[in-house]
């Protein structure tokens, strides 16, 4: 009876141990890589309307988009050269940017062309938030709250002080939250018109604010601060287990799974609503300012030093065909020469880790455009070569014992 007791512990400490590391695999399946901004100025926000299309914004006037996920990040330049802080779309067209000196930018077209609108303040703004109905809220230091009931066209001031107000999320025509430095949190539930104290609980700075919904949401602040309401903000409670850094962004894919970055390059991941939380290897010590999430596989966070990590699978890789081919093989870009974005086909004979990348005549790397796991098929990867210079590149396939190595031509 003692043996078959003793079995009994030992086979359920087995199961719990293979269970917990069978978790740690899941949390870690996915890592995180750097892209190239382009630029060393601070970014402190990011937003993606897809998986392929996003903006991230930041000091010293700094826009950068993306069309393909950020293989390739691009400049928007002269629209101002006061700090830019935040930056938000609601659906594919409409998008706002805020920043110092009460600048407000606004584009209706998808990103391309940004128009000044006068905010009627001066103060340096902080967040921006689009509620449903044409509602748009923004705020920032010296306790100021904007707000605009026609998509951010026209903006009447709410509030003055001398808080300093750094996040917002909306959700609804009528609902919204701002926080901000001492632990405030302000909330509206007549479209901003009023803001009305909650209780956070706690007197960091908080940072950055994410509703799932109108009834439950996570704000992030300093001193590893994270926490979490159910019922609109009724009731603030701690949920940050495992967490030993400042949050600066957080942003949730659904009801259980989020990631919160902050401090030293930070990243943490939750699976169980908050929880408790994950450190995750963001391979950057930079301080992270924000996260965006397109959907559950496709992340960026965005901070110090111009730095963006994205976090999923390979972005703007196709597999274009079912056949499975029966050898490696690398073809020749199209078009080629090129201005400045051109396709890349190869065919992968057996599963396995498949790295792609381009050099440029020095051997020096310039784009890292797959590094992961791919099941036998045919691919193809679009490159765009946009902030190079003209002239000759070579890009290499390796696969198991394949390599294989191309010329093509950039011409500008």
């Amino acid at each position: 009876m003692k043996n078959k007791n003793l079995f009994n512990k030992l086979f359920k400490l087995i199961l719990i141990a293979v269970t917990l590391v069978l978790l740690v695999k899941q949390s870690n399946a996915q890592t995180w890589v750097n892209q190239n901004s382009a630029t060393t100025n601070i970014l402190h926000s990011v937003y993606f309307i897809d998986n392929l299309k996003g903006f991230a914004v930041g000091d010293a006037g700094t826009v950068r988009f993306t069309l393909n996920g950020g293989l390739s990040w691009l400049s928007i330049n002269g629209l101002t050269a006061d700090d830019l802080h935040d930056v938000a779309f609601s659906g594919p067209s409409l998008g706002i940017i805020v920043g110092d000196n009460g600048r407000i930018f606004r584009s209706t077209d998808g990103g391309t062309i940004w128009v000044l609108v006068p905010s009627g303040i001066s103060n340096n703004l902080r967040t921006v938030a689009f509620g449903d109905g044409g509602m748009v809220y923004a705020a920032g230091r010296d306790g100021v709250i904007i707000r605009s009931t026609n998509s951010g066209a026209n903006w009447v001031s709410v509030t003055s002080g001398s808080i300093r107000y750094r996040g917002s999320s909306a959700k609804t025509a009528t609902k919204s939250w701002i926080v901000g430095d001492g632990g405030i949190i302000s909330a509206s539930t007549n479209g901003g018109v009023s803001f009305t104290p909650q209780t956070s609980n706690t007197a960091s700075d908080l940072h950055n604010i994410f509703m799932l919904n109108d009834l439950t949401g996570y704000i992030g602040g300093q001193n590893s601060t994270i926490i979490y309401t159910t019922n609109g903000g009724a009731l603030w409670s701690i949920r940050n287990t495992g967490i030993n850094q400042g949050i600066d962004g957080i942003h949730f894919s659904n009801t259980s799974t989020g990631w919160a970055v902050g401090n030293a390059g930070a990243v943490y991941i939750t699976n169980n609503a908050g929880l408790s939380w994950i450190a995750e290897n963001s391979n950057t010590t930079s301080e992270l300012n924000d996260v965006y999430f397109s959907d559950i596989n496709h992340g960026w966070a965005v901070g110090v030093n111009g730095t963006i990590i994205f976090r999923g699978g390979t972005v703007g890789i196709i597999n274009i065909s079912n056949t499975d081919p029966d050898k490696f093989s690398l073809n020749q870009n199209y078009p080629n020469p090129f201005n400045p974005s051109t396709n890349i086909e190869f065919n992968i004979a057996e599963n396995g880790l498949v790295s792609l990348k381009v050099y440029d005549i020095t051997g020096k790397e310039v784009g890292n455009l797959v590094n992961e796991n791919l099941e036998r098929g045919t691919y193809k990867v679009n490159w765009n070569g946009n902030n190079l210079s003209s002239g000759v590149y070579f890009y290499t396939l390796k696969a198991a014992s394949f390599a294989e190595t191309k010329r093509m031509i950039l011409t500008k």
